[in-house]
């Protein structure tokens, strides 16, 4: 990849990273987004030479920016975060709440972990990462009409297994 096509892509990238550390945790203010933002695309520079390589460029931007903002999140807090545990710190209502949003949390990765790969690629892909259906058609290559059956049949399996287990 050369500088040209690097510099037009990386506005569209800065933007969808900042969002998605936006949405990751109450902690996560503007600035740190913007850290985030700046470490990722100086990663994604980096390896400009070696990017043709990857099948999806916006999803190795999103998955090295999810792992710089949690690193960024664990020195700012002190602790350490798990991925299941950074959307339970979004709001922190109560320490009873927040076990509670912590342990349905883990029960529904683990139920999606159940499900078929396609299934498990897309739900990550809309619902943990913040991708568009057409991003995720893009990048998967196939229609947004059938990644939006994958993620309707993903969600009623994810409801059918979660109803059996409440039984």
């Amino acid at each position: 990849m050369n500088r040209r096509e690097f510099e037009q892509m990386a506005p569209q990238l800065r933007k969808r990273i900042v969002g998605m550390v936006m949405t990751m945790s109450a902690d996560a203010d503007r600035d740190l987004a913007d850290d985030v933002a700046q470490d990722t695309l100086l990663k994604l520079w980096t390896l400009r030479e070696r990017l043709d390589e990857y099948r999806s460029v916006d999803s190795l931007t999103m998955v090295i920016a999810r792992h710089r903002a949690i690193d960024l999140l664990r020195s700012k807090s002190g602790e350490t975060l798990g991925l299941e545990t950074v959307d339970s710190h979004m709001a922190s209502p109560s320490p009873e709440q927040a076990v509670i949003d912590s342990e349905e949390s883990h029960g529904v990765m683990e139920i999606i972990a159940r499900l078929p790969s396609v299934q498990q690629a897309v739900i990550r892909m809309k619902h943990i990462e913040g991708l568009e259906v057409a991003e995720i058609a893009r990048i998967t290559g196939s229609t947004p009409g059938s990644i939006r059956v994958a993620l309707s049949r993903a969600r009623q399996s994810i409801k059918e297994i979660f109803m059996q287990e409440q039984l």
